[in-house]
């Protein structure tokens, strides 16, 4: 028997990891599969799978899994000569890199415009500084068979191998691992790489192993004390395989403390690396003994986790140990409704709560780079309040825009679900870049705060940074972004902006600009600007950092309540995808995406009247309106009476709020990727996109050959089809893509891409297609990062964009 082994077990264990947890190498055992809770990976809920079965048979598993493996050990992998080309002016590399036809020349040529010399990495795969620009560093590796590589690949943009491209880390943090598959004979491996965040880093490993666990790249909990809560452990599994592994079932081993559980996992794409999460269900509350003081280890516990599918010729597994939670800030995992991905926040509790006592919560938004639990950290207890800090998906995550924002409003519905909150206390601050998302939450989201507390923010992208604001459809897929544009919404709020006026990561302008602007819109308002101070400052004020924990600022959040269910608003919202609701009404569609749509509320004894405009079609909350003495409500002049219930006003056909667009709305909820079987450049751009959102958004994305499809995959994701034909998903779109272009409206589009989304019921689908030769265009619109708005659907080619818009709200084309 060959021995897998777990990635990167020797070189890369994080023991106390902001941004996941902790690791030791695995002890794996031949113990046989226990019982376990099923979990289906989409809904959360438990699957009985056998419902016929007699009390005294054996539960059903599935299909018997493939023997456990011994792990082998994983050794570093030498690249005999690489090369550097360094961009100085044309750049002639990427273009051939994009149509796979690209082979790194011999050190001392020049060629694709570029002068190539021999590169020698130093011990830890450092790259020699290049300066602030791209460069190219290339290999030819000859292999006598086929071999699995797992790599790092810091400051990568992007890797190429036999023209199968795969995404890097652009940040660098150094956890990331990815697969490398390499043939028989001649192979070419190339990377461009980005010198203005430091040195790129390359280092590859080889292993035998069909998927290896990165245990770098944890997501997992530190169980308190006490606490009897289900949480969750998420995995970067890299597949090594030259196919998809379907049918995925992530069990935990039983233990002294854990219940035995599973969750189904549909696929991972072939080459690929993907978050894979395990439900850690404890069989009583937390309880371990409390190291000394003088320890030089914490207190954990281990967990075995193991994952199998019918496509593996072996059962993997791997324990961990998590460190365990007596007092102060810790870590908290929930599954995440946008992806089912496991992810976290830290939670800074009160000192001794009272049991069964509502508190207020504080949602709390790290800037670029830190870490949630480090985040948590930064603040004092209040004994009034629980306090939580999430990522936005990575330290860099999303800016707190789009998935950022998502991640954060999932954080907080957990919070809330799992401590006793009063929902008219919660609010809203964060630091740098949180200081954005603050008034990023603020705005789209004011009906869930009382306070919004910005420090050391910026207004949007176009502000700091100088982004030049998009136009037409383009513009109105990001338009969520600038921020000014919807601080109307915050006239019911109470603001308190922080800033230091020598801040020379965020100029105080921007704290100045947003003063002044909020100034016009309430004057519940608070500014302080600290004299003296730069991007972070400490001081004697608070036992946290002051230019987070300070305390005129939660002073103020202590003595201010929100009504979340008010009857006097004045809301505008970019779109229904963005934010539908305030209090009790939810727009289903709007008249026109091209502009915001806005819903104003007045109450008149029993009576409320909702003026709305661009709205075509909304839902009341009659049970709210009914509790709230509301007999009667008058939209745009029209009367009716209060109904128990949802209300619908309007048609009730077309968009919905879950099924709107523009494109990126389709990776809003858990989305599958589907290539056709025999396609293999599909799979590749499969692998490519699963690759990205596990780096970028520590996420999981499913990928299926179509062959592998199923209706509970299709009814439990959004379906994103690569390179398939409408009649072929149950598109009815007016384009009609061939393998040479697509025609639209009766214009013809020769060698171009199309994307485009549609209505499956009750998911919003999506496809891409290209044509013959051009699958490299494909990789031009990988949607995910916060600058990355598209509209429903974009005809595009080398030569741009050819045609953009969104379908009107019964899907038809303008």
């Amino acid at each position: 028997m060959r021995s897998p082994r777990a990635a990167l077990l020797l070189l890369c264990v994080c023991w106390a990891c902001d941004d996941g947890g902790s690791a030791q190498p695995p002890a794996l055992t031949d113990a046989a599969m226990p019982d376990a809770t099923v979990i289906d990976a989409a809904t959360g809920d438990a699957i009985v799978e056998d419902a016929t079965v007699e009390d005294d048979a054996a539960p059903d598993m599935g299909p018997m899994p493939p023997p456990i493996a011994q792990p082998a050990e994983q050794v570093p992998f030498a690249v005999d000569q690489w090369v550097i080309g360094v961009v100085q002016a044309e750049d002639g590399v990427l273009p051939q890199m994009e149509r796979g036809r690209f082979f790194p020349p011999d050190a001392g040529a020049f060629a694709y415009s570029l002068g190539w010399q021999a590169l020698e990495l130093d011990v830890e795969g450092r790259v020699p500084d290049f300066g602030r620009g791209i460069a190219y560093v290339g290999a030819k590796i000859t292999v006598d068979a086929p071999t699995r590589i797992v790599a790092q690949l810091d400051r990568v943009l992007e890797l190429y191998v036999n023209g199968v491209r795969q995404p890097g880390d652009v940040y660098g943090n150094g956890r990331m691992r990815l697969p490398i598959q390499l043939k028989a004979g001649n192979n070419a491996v190339a990377m461009r790489t980005y010198g203005a965040r430091g040195a790129p880093v390359i280092r590859l490993w080889q292993t035998p192993d069909e998927i290896v666990f990165n245990t770098a790249d944890l997501t997992a909990p530190m169980p308190r004390i006490g606490d009897a809560n289900t949480q969750y452990v998420g995995v970067a599994v890299v597949n090594l395989t030259a196919a998809a592994a379907t049918d995925l079932r992530a069990r935990v081993v039983e233990s002294d403390v854990w219940t035995a559980t599973e969750i189904r996992w549909p696929g991972i794409a072939p080459n690929a690396v993907s978050q894979i999460g395990f439900e850690l269900t404890p069989k009583g509350p937390i309880d371990v003994e409390r190291p000394p003081e003088d320890a030089e280890e914490p207190a954990r516990i281990p967990v075995t986790i193991e994952l199998t599918s019918a496509d593996l010729a072996f059962t993997y597994q791997h324990t961990i140990q998590l460190d365990v939670s007596f007092e102060g800030a810790y870590r908290r995992t929930f599954r995440s409704p946008t992806d089912n991905s496991i992810q976290f926040y830290g939670v800074q509790p009160p000192p001794d709560p009272v049991e069964g006592e509502a508190l207020g919560l504080v949602l709390s938004l790290h800037g670029a780079g830190v870490g949630g639990l480090g985040q948590a950290r930064a603040y004092s207890a209040k004994d009034w309040s629980y306090l939580i800090a999430p990522t936005n998906r990575r330290p860099f995550g999303f800016d707190w825009e789009e998935w950022g924002r998502l991640n954060g409003l999932n954080a907080l519905a957990d919070a809330m679900t799992v401590f006793p909150i009063d929902e008219t206390r919660v609010h809203v601050t964060g630091h740098s870049m949180g200081g954005h998302g603050t008034w990023h939450f603020g705005v789209h989201d004011a009906g869930r705060f009382a306070v919004v507390g910005p420090s050391a923010g910026w207004e949007s992208f176009y502000s700091y940074g100088g982004a030049q604001r998009a136009g037409g459809p383009f513009g109105r897929a990001r338009a969520h972004s600038d921020t000014l544009q919807y601080l109307s919404n915050l006239a019911d709020k109470a603001v308190y902006i922080i800033h230091g006026d020598a801040d020379d990561n965020v100029p105080v302008s921007e704290g100045r600009n947003m003063r002044d602007a909020v100034g016009a819109v309430t004057d519940d308002l608070g500014y302080h600007e600290q004299p003296g101070a730069g991007h972070w400052w400490d001081g004697e004020a608070s036992p946290g950092a002051d230019c987070v924990d300070w305390p005129p600022l939660f002073e103020l959040m202590q003595n201010r309540t929100v009504d979340p269910w008010t009857l006097e608003f004045d809301f505008v919202s970019p779109s229904p995808a963005y934010n539908p609701t305030r209090s009790y009404a939810t727009v289903a569609s709007v008249s026109t995406a091209d502009r915001d749509f806005r819903l104003t509320s007045a109450r008149m004894d029993d009576q409320v009247v909702l003026v709305t405009d661009n709205v075509r079609s909304l839902v009341l909350d009659g049970d709210r309106l009914m509790g709230l003495g509301v007999t009667e409500v008058v939209v745009d002049g029209m009367a009716q009476a209060v109904m128990a219930g949802s209300m619908y006003v309007g048609p009730a056909s077309g968009k919905r709020p879950d099924v709107q667009g523009p494109f990126n709305q389709a990776f809003h909820r858990p989305f599958c990727f589907i290539y056709p079987d025999e396609a293999p450049k599909m799979a590749e751009l499969a692998a490519f996109m699963t690759s990205q959102w596990a780096l970028i958004g520590n996420g999981h994305a499913c990928s299926l050959p179509a062959s592998a499809l199923t209706d509970d995959v299709a009814a439990d994701w959004n379906l994103i089809h690569l390179g398939r034909a409408p009649e072929d998903i149950g598109a009815d779109v007016a384009f009609m893509p061939d393998a040479d272009g697509v025609t639209l409206n009766g214009d013809r589009f020769e060698d171009s891409a199309l994307m485009y989304v549609f209505d499956a019921g009750d998911r919003l689908n999506a496809s891409l297609s290209a044509a013959d030769g051009f699958e490299y265009l494909l990789y031009r619109v990988i949607p995910f990062s916060s600058r990355a708005g598209l509209p429903d659907y974009l005809v595009w080619s080398d030569d741009g964009g050819q045609a953009a818009g969104f379908f009107g709200p019964d899907w038809q084309l303008p």
